[in-house]
Parts: structure tokens; sequence; C-alpha cells
């Protein structure tokens, strides 16, 4: 198992979070509701990242300016993500959902720029922590809740495989982010779906004024 079947599975990888990003895209519209725009830069961070890692195997971007620029969609993603469940188990009115959104990638880009080392320790610190939110939420969110979960435990999986050091093993751990990336995705859709039954309640309370 050379590094040419690596960089095949890195491709593919960049390949499916870039199918599932425009799918999501063309099926909720333009990002005119903070939740929809939040979930759409939860999957552009995922897709830029992957992309980023395929093309660093390819040649096209030097590894030392990936080490340093990666650092930004996975702490901007990963804080995106830790939003995403504090509106799902909080009661936000749309003022507010559109000033906190906009808070993540202000935090994102200061983290890049002071402490970008630690972007692995952010990233993983904020997933988890949105697990733990949700978590906590006994009665809200439950399907979004089933599909984080889930993921987390995918998640947990491939630290462990790749914490083994053994190429192999590392190989294994590439194909476990294929179902992370697809549990992501679908996170995002219920996310979504919540964004568009908040732009339809809006609409009718309008129209019952």
């Amino acid at each position: 198992m050379d590094s040419s079947f690596l960089i095949g599975l890195h491709i593919s990888l960049s390949l499916f979070a870039c199918v599932l990003f425009i799918k999501m895209m063309i099926q909720f519209g333009l990002p005119n509701h903070p939740a929809r725009l939040v979930s759409y830069l939860v999957g552009f961070c995922v897709t830029v990242y992957f992309l980023g890692l395929a093309a660093t195997d390819l040649g096209f971007i030097s590894p030392w300016h990936w080490m340093k620029w990666r650092a930004l969609p996975l702490i901007a993603g990963s804080l995106f993500l830790l939003l995403e469940t504090i509106i799902l188990i909080g009661s936000f009115n749309l003022i507010q959902q559109k000033v906190i959104s906009r808070l993540p990638l202000m935090a994102a880009l200061l983290a890049f720029a002071f402490f970008s080392q630690y972007a692995d320790v952010f990233a993983v610190s904020f997933l988890f922590l949105g697990g733990g939110f949700l978590i906590i939420s006994v009665r809200k969110a439950r399907y979004q809740k089933r599909l984080y979960l889930k993921m987390l435990f995918m998640f947990l999986i491939y630290l462990g495989l790749i914490s083994l050091n053994y190429y192999p093993i590392y190989v294994l751990s590439q194909i476990v982010l294929f179902v992370i990336i697809f549990y992501l995705f679908l996170f995002q859709h219920s996310f979504g779906i919540t964004a568009l039954m908040d732009d339809l309640e809006q609409s009718l309370e309008g129209e019952s004024k």
C-alpha cells in the first residue's frame, strides 16, 4: 500500500466534501438566514480543508504553507459547528443569530494569528464541547443530537487509529473520514431545515400581521 493510494484517498475526500457542499447550497439556496449562512460556512471550511490537503499531496501547495494555513479552516469550521449546537439548544431570535454568527470568524482569525500551532487542539476541543452541549439538552434537537453523537463516535475511532502511528492503520483512519464527513453534512442538512422552518414561521407571522 504505497503513498499514491493515500493521495487517491485525499483526492476522493476532497471531491466527496465538495459534492456534498454544492448539493447543500443547491438544496437550500441563498444564505439569507444567519443559521443557513453558518451551515454553509461549516461546509465551506470542511471542503477547503480537504481540497488543500489534496492539493498539497499533488504538489500544488507547499507542505510548509499548508501546515500554516490549515489552521484557519480547522479553527473556523469547528467554531461555527460549536455555534450551531448553541443555536440548536438556545432560544435566539433572528437579530441575535445575526450578531453571534459573526463571532466565530473573528475568534478564528484571532486564534489563527496568535495560536495557529494549537489548531488541532482547538478543533478537537470545540467539537467535543458542542457534543457536551447537545448531551445536556434533554428534549431539544434530538435528531441533530443523534447525528452529532454518531459523528463524534466516528471521530473518536479516527483519533484512536491515528494514535497507533502505523501506516496501514493510518490509511484506514482516512477511510473513516468519509463517514465523519457524511454525518457532518447530514447534521448541516438538518440544521438547514431548521433555518427553513424559521423562515416559514417568520413569513406566516408577517402575513398574520
